[in-house]
């Protein structure tokens, strides 16, 4: 006999992304869980004298979406800093730091993010900044967050100078005189400056990501996988935990941790899953190479119209694949960062020799197909790619081959596919090549990246489903044939990542038995056409049975 609801959501265009039941109009919850999903006459017979009822009024209802790659705390951070996202005017970004620098104290710095100088017709240098901020330290995060772009009060405070050599897997860009010019290209690049940072305190850290999580709930997501770095340390986790200790973390997060703290997790014998249904271990992270934007990706050939230019190499294949051979015996499936097809390639090499649970079984599941109950040991979790960003076609099946999912992010195609065409030429036509991936029996797991790119899914659904910008260009679709439907858009934010994670069973969809965590749209997706997606918005989100948004 099924229990009394707490909660009742009826009269709904249920989109279950339950293969056994597709499609529903209400469906019931209790002590933060789904226990029955069918018709309003079925379900609204399980309502009790304290039961709440929600009248969905036609709308669709999905399950809680799930953010499979996201960098919370810089998200929680750079919302704070002075946005450049989507700035194609260069004296803008110039009014909006110098408006900054005037409201600064002595000393203090101003940080920004989100430029793409793709977007300009000036090359970013310290000495654009210099007038503007002479002795204000200025730091602006590229926005893919692997270039950051200082001014010269801000190289002097880190001691960067003509003298200073080029860190291994990463690069200091030069004037012909090699002098620096104030890019700061990778991770040990980067590094020179970033120790000179002032650090919020960690009331002020958490304050920022309540707020963002409350941002989470807007976008109608109920769950993250967090891509941990090892330049942000142990900070987030901890920040993450003092949430949840205080009650405060309405968020499901698959917490990856850095490649580089691998003996300290091995030492304390900690795996994937430990943690409950609000926090618990993921992945072990790593990077291949760099990105598109900052042309550091790793190529088989040179970037276009520069003949001598492959990429960076951030971890070497021996490298890798020792690391490979140590995640395993500590029991981490590997989460690697890889945007070119050198370093997908690699990366398979070296992930296609290791042993994988689920390989034997994976081609007897049809993709949506619910799965045994996890054993959330880390053979229970397939390795993963991040953004798979342009794929050699020699290599498409080679993903589902080894039972690796491809975890992408199609919200960069809006900015990124005239990028692609300028830096790859030919190559691009395998540049978020979602259909041909799904095509060869690949998992999709789908995120934003944030703060590299927007956190709103339905941006993501949208560059998915019809391959432009949100301008609605190309015409036609940039390389249309490789379009998702909604259907396989939807499930790459919810079914994917809660494979991903080992917890099919209890999250991706709207099914008796699992999480009851979702959301409500101001517009059918199924309905309207794409170029309506990006203006739909979340009516409601219910995280565990309990409303946490309504607009």
């Amino acid at each position: 006999m099924v229990e009394k609801a707490d909660l009742i959501l009826y009269n709904a265009r249920l989109y279950t992304v339950d293969p056994a039941q597709p499609w529903a109009e209400a469906v019931a919850c209790a002590h933060g869980r789904i226990v029955a999903v069918g018709s309003n006459e079925e379900i609204l017979n399980l309502a009790g004298r304290a039961t709440g009822r929600i009248d969905a009024g036609g709308r669709l209802v999905l399950p809680g979406l799930t953010d499979a790659h996201v960098h919370f705390l810089q998200y929680a951070i750079r919302r704070q800093e002075v946005s450049l996202f989507g700035v194609r005017d260069f004296e803008e970004v110039r009014r909006r730091v110098r408006q900054a620098v005037e409201k600064a104290e002595p000393g203090q710095w101003v940080q920004g993010w989100g430029w793409d100088e793709n977007l300009w017709d000036t090359q970013p240098t310290a000495a654009l900044l210099d007038d503007i901020a002479p002795h204000t330290p200025v730091l602006l995060a590229r926005m893919d967050m692997h270039t950051w772009w200082v001014n010269s009060a801000a190289m002097k405070l880190a001691g960067i100078t003509r003298e200073t050599p080029d860190l291994p897997e990463s690069r200091i860009e030069r004037d012909p005189s090699g002098q620096p010019i104030g890019l700061l290209r990778e991770w040990n690049a980067i590094r020179l400056v970033e120790p000179h940072l002032p650090k919020p305190s960690s009331a002020m850290l958490q304050s920022w990501l309540k707020e963002a999580i409350a941002e989470c709930h807007r976008l109608g997501l109920t769950g993250i996988h967090d891509q941990r770095v090892q330049r942000e340390g142990r900070q987030t986790f901890r920040l993450f935990q003092a949430l949840r200790r205080q009650g405060e973390l309405n968020l499901r997060v698959h917490m990856n941790i850095a490649a580089e703290h691998l003996a300290e997790a091995a030492t304390l014998g900690l795996q994937p899953g430990f943690g409950d249904e609000r926090l618990w271990i993921g992945h072990l992270k790593t990077f291949a190479d760099g990105t598109l934007g900052s042309r550091t990706a790793w190529m088989i050939e040179p970037f276009e119209a520069e003949p001598d230019n492959y990429g960076l190499i951030v971890t070497p294949t021996e490298m890798l694949n020792e690391l490979a051979v140590q995640a395993g015996k500590a029991g981490f499936p590997l989460s690697v960062h890889a945007i070119g097809d050198r370093a997908v390639r690699e990366i398979l090499d070296v992930l296609s020799e290791l042993p994988t649970e689920r390989r034997g079984h994976e081609d007897t599941k049809t993709r949506g197909e619910e799965l045994s109950p996890p054993r959330l040991l880390a053979s229970s979790l397939p390795h993963r790619i991040e953004h798979v960003q342009v794929i050699h076609p020699d290599d498409l099946p080679r993903l589902s081959q080894a039972g690796i999912v491809a975890s992408v992010q199609p919200v960069h195609l809006l900015t990124d596919w005239s990028v692609a065409n300028k830096n790859w030429g030919r190559r691009a036509r395998y540049t978020y090549a979602f259909r041909s991936l799904l095509n060869h029996g690949t998992r999709l797991a789908m995120g934003s990246d944030a703060p590299v790119a927007p956190l709103n899914p339905m941006l993501g659904i949208y560059a998915a489903v019809a391959r432009q910008d949100e301008r609605g260009e190309p015409a036609g679709g940039w390389y249309p044939e490789e379009r998702l439907t909604v259907a396989e858009a939807i499930e790459g934010y919810t079914l994917g990542p809660a494979y991903l994670s080992g917890r099919q069973a209890v999250q991706g969809s709207i099914t008796p038995g699992k999480w009851a965590d979702l959301v409500m749209l101001s517009q059918d997706l199924f309905e309207v056409s794409p170029s309506e997606i990006p203006k739909t918005t979340v009516e409601m989100t219910v995280f565990e049975g309990q409303v946490v948004y309504q607009a």
